[in-house]
């Protein structure tokens, strides 16, 4: 799209500000007017990684009624509980990798909705692949400040959630890396805090929703549980990466009067 052609007025892409319900209803139709490509991205990674979560919890179960040795008198799966921990491990080591890759993947994805571009797969998890370590710093740093915050006390770490909602976009877009990038989502965020918390809360309460009513049905069925979770993260992970993308371009319009040519630009001498 050529960012110099004006949006019409209703358009979920054009960058101005908005309210919380305009942030979480504009999401909500660029999502309906990508959410094929936005699904795939996700369930590429987390499907696979819930059924070999799967795969080893029913494995480990199993071979623990199987493989049982007598010691001192008590029943216990030795070789089964390591090889399950074992497994587990390596699992959750691969889990986290890919779900960095997929929060750059997802994050870049849906930037490039804003210029109505169609999704390519294959960039997004290049862009991811590329800026695998920078977005594995940027995670750690936030996540360390916000347990902070919270083992201080529970509003501290929300405050610190809220001000660092766009440290991710901020590395996607801005290719701001490590503390800049806390630093810039602070900046952004000060002065319109209860704005980007409100819209967090709201699309969490949302997404929470949607999760709980595709399990519910399902109960206590560990196997089936975990495969309909995996289909609902696929469903709403890209909902709130759209919602994180627009609370940070809405930050910038409101402060630096951003616009689509500037957001062109940006992920133009940003490729994956």
């Amino acid at each position: 799209m050529d960012p110099r052609i004006p949006e019409e007025p209703g358009s979920p892409s054009l960058l101005r500000p908005r309210r919380i319900g305009e942030i979480l209803g504009d999401a909500l139709k660029l999502y309906a007017r990508h959410w094929q490509n936005l699904i795939v991205i996700v369930a590429v990674i987390v499907i696979p990684l819930s059924i070999a979560q799967v795969l080893i919890g029913e494995l480990w179960i199993r071979g623990g009624l199987t493989q049982e040795k007598l010691r001192n008198g008590v029943e216990v799966s030795t070789g089964t509980v390591v090889g399950g921990v074992l497994a587990g491990l390596v699992l959750a080591f691969v889990s986290i990798l890919m779900w960095t890759i997929l929060t750059g993947a997802i994050t870049r994805a849906a930037a490039g909705t804003f210029l109505r571009r169609d999704l390519d797969i294959g960039e997004s998890y290049r862009y991811g692949l590329a800026r695998f370590w920078s977005i594995v710093l940027v995670g750690v740093l936030c996540a360390l400040a916000i347990a902070v915050g919270f083992l201080l006390l529970i509003i501290p770490g929300f405050i610190v959630l809220t001000f660092l909602a766009c440290a991710i976009p901020v590395l996607v877009i801005e290719d701001r890396r490590g503390v800049e990038a806390l630093r810039r989502s602070w900046d952004l965020v000060r002065g319109h805090g209860w704005h980007v918390f409100g819209t967090i809360i709201v699309a969490a309460l949302l997404t929470g929703l949607v999760s709980s009513v595709l399990t519910a049905p399902f109960g206590d069925n560990y196997a089936a549980r975990s495969i309909v979770a995996a289909i609902a993260s696929a469903i709403t992970m890209p909902y709130m990466a759209l919602v994180g993308v627009f609370i940070y371009l809405d930050l910038r319009v409101r402060k630096e009067r951003y616009s689509a040519a500037d957001l062109e630009r940006d992920l133009a001498s940003r490729p994956g």
